[in-house]
């Protein structure tokens, strides 16, 4: 079935609306060009109000930063660039002996026909030590620092000197602006009734414009009038010049805070303040933590020092040793004569020549300073003084004695004489890490031998070190330094840990040398010396001159003879104890057939009793005339088998 369609609506067949009978809405009206600016300049001024207090903030926010981390990390961290310069020292001496190791290993060059005299001014083929010149250690150690320094200083947070913005608030300015226009403009100044009313014009303006808060009107006034011109009434583009102007001005101002902010969020002291905030936010301890590490790095690197003195040691030996065997298997030339010795070690500007006789030195004035400085260093920096003093002693005891043999027994040594009257003197670790000018690790030739350890810088400075001696106090030091330079050993006497104490048991006659117990006097050792003294046997000038030993003379027939003991000792010495050596080194070794009671002991021209105190001064040996013997004897007796005591064979 068709379907009709339903019929359209009335509102379906209306007729459309014309299009221009639509409501047009209008745009809303453009502010003026005036009234833009000054929205503008009030939203430059408190963009500026907050970025310079953002500013001031962050930036008392890093200096208070700042403050802390250098309170808590500077000194470990000053402590850990000192090690690493002391490393690079250490590298530089190891990578210099093994320039000098193969320069030695070389083969030696061969033997050539003598040369005619023409031939002198040819060109030499002997090789030569690098040229490498050592750097000056402490310009570079210095430079070396301030680069690190640079690098690894928490930077200063003090903010780039830029022209300061507008700090004045808004009232301020206005009120500033009315008063200096009402002491120009104010109507009492006027000279006639036409300027008077002029001038009471100008006044309602400034004040129109101060209490409706236009500052670009006053500004302008002022202006004008500062420049002699009318102050009349101003148009619209004046005032919007003047505030584009202002807008400029505050514009460049905000780029410039900006850019200082972000020059100091830039900073090394804001990123770690950044990231001492996110483990802040994580529940840690930033600087705490920092600590740690530093501490765990300057122990790690105080171990690689450890271990590369250990190894420069080694490897002085070891040069030492293709050193000697080098300069005996030169060549020789036709007539039997070898080959000039071409010597690296001695060329080389990082060793020095060692001094063997420094009694025969005179001071340099370098050295006159370097002993007053030593005078002034031994009450503020004992410790310094200590490692100059067991520097000096193991240089000249030729060959270092046992306490300064080894860079672990300086170490073990040092670290007991802090222990004992240093308590606020730094480690061992650290004084390597400090060591004063005049002080350096470093290579010296003393005879055949090439030694490595602590010395001073110049041979001739060792001279300065007899000078400061001479100062009641340096001298302290100086026997305490003797003190702990001995080898250790358990007394045989009292049983203790001791550090032995060499003398010369006695003198004169004989001479035995012997290593006792500071505590108890017991000998634990005695021994004769065929060869020139070396070792803590060549230092016992010194330690009669500072006093840690003491010499009593005795006479026989005229002929001296020393006996040398403890300080302690001697003040506590009798006449039978006296007599009692002369007896157990002199009689009885050489079968000297003398009953003791026979051996009386003059001192001042009176016969000492046994229990008698010796006071200073010599004592005379005088022999019993029931002895059957004379002194002259006994001495002549004594001198026989002393001359023969190492000729089994031979009937005393």
């Amino acid at each position: 079935m068709h379907r009709q369609p339903p019929p359209m609506s009335s509102s379906s067949t209306a007729p459309l609306v014309p299009e221009s009978a639509l409501l047009r809405v209008a745009p809303p009206a453009e502010e003026p060009p005036l009234r833009r600016a000054e929205q503008r300049l009030r939203e430059l001024v408190a963009e500026i109000d907050a970025l310079d207090s953002g500013l001031e903030a962050l930036h008392q926010e890093l200096e208070r930063f700042a403050r802390a981390y250098e309170d808590s990390l500077a000194e470990p961290s000053e402590e850990v660039n000192r090690a690493e310069r002391l490393l690079r020292r250490l590298r530089t001496l190891q990578d210099a002996i093994a320039a000098l190791t193969r320069l030695l290993e070389q083969p030696p060059p061969s033997a050539e026909a003598p040369r005619r005299r023409s031939d002198s001014t040819s060109a030499r083929t002997t090789p030569r030590a690098p040229t490498v010149t050592p750097p000056d250690e402490d310009e570079d150690d210095e430079a070396a620092f301030r680069e690190e320094a640079e690098e690894d200083e928490v930077p200063s947070t003090a903010r780039p000197a830029l022209a300061e913005p507008e700090r004045e608030d808004e009232a301020s300015v206005l009120k500033r602006l009315r008063r200096r226009l009402a002491r120009l403009l104010h109507p009492d100044l006027a000279q006639s009734d036409e300027e008077r009313t002029r001038l009471d014009a100008l006044m309602v303006r400034v004040n129109v414009a101060y209490e409706a808060g236009d500052r670009a009107t006053l500004e302008l006034i002022a202006a004008r009038v500062g420049a002699g011109e009318p102050a009349e009434a101003l148009t619209d583009d004046e005032r919007l010049a003047h505030l584009e102007r202002r807008i400029q001005v505050l514009s460049t101002a905000a780029h410039s805070l900006r850019q200082q902010r972000e020059r100091l969020r830039a900073t090394a002291t804001a990123r770690l303040h950044e990231e001492a905030q996110r483990r802040e936010a994580e529940g840690r301890d930033y600087l705490a933590e920092s600590r740690v590490e530093l501490d765990e790095e300057l122990h790690g690197l105080a171990q690689d020092v450890r271990a590369r003195l250990r190894q420069l040691e080694r490897a002085a030996r070891a040069l030492t040793l293709l050193r000697n065997k080098r300069m005996t298997t030169l060549p020789e030339r036709a007539k039997g004569r070898k080959l000039r010795a071409f010597d690296p070690v001695l060329e080389s500007p990082l060793v020095r020549q060692g001094v063997l006789r420094l009694e025969r030195q005179r001071a340099t004035p370098a050295a006159r300073e370097l002993a007053r400085r030593l005078e002034d260093a031994v009450t503020q920096e004992p410790w310094q003084v200590s490692l100059t003093l067991m520097a000096f002693f193991a240089e000249a005891a030729g060959r270092p004695p046992p306490g300064l043999d080894t860079s672990d027994a300086w170490a073990e040594r040092y670290e007991l004489l802090r222990e004992l009257d240093m308590p606020e003197a730094p480690t061992y670790d650290q004084a390597l890490t400090r060591l004063p000018r005049h002080l350096e690790l470093g290579l010296r030739v003393m005879k055949k031998e090439v030694r490595f350890g602590l010395q001073l810088r110049e041979a001739e400075l060792l001279a300065a070190v007899p000078l400061a001696l001479q100062r009641a106090d340096v001298a302290e030091r100086g026997r305490s330094v003797l003190s702990v330079i001995g080898p250790q050993e358990q007394c045989k006497g009292c049983g203790e840990e001791v550090l032995l104490q060499h003398l010369l048991r006695t003198r004169g006659l004989d001479e035995l040398n012997g290593m006792v117990c500071p505590l108890c006097a017991h000998t634990q050792k005695s021994y004769w010396l065929y060869s020139r003294s070396e070792g803590q046997e060549a230092l016992l000038p010194h330690a009669l001159r500072l006093g840690t030993v003491v010499e009593q003379g005795v006479r026989l027939a005229g002929t001296s003879v020393g006996f040398q003991l403890l300080p302690e000792e001697r003040e506590a010495l009798t006449a039978a104890q006296l007599r009692q050596r002369f007896v157990d080194l002199y009689l009885q070794p050489y079968g000297v057939e003398l009953a003791p009671e026979h051996v009386r002991l003059v001192q001042g021209g009176h016969t000492l009793d046994a229990e008698a105190h010796v006071g200073r001064g010599s004592v005379t040996v005088k022999i019993a005339p029931e002895a059957g013997q004379s002194e002259t004897q006994v001495l002549e007796l004594l001198r026989a088998r002393i001359e023969r005591r190492f000729r089994p064979d031979t009937a005393r």
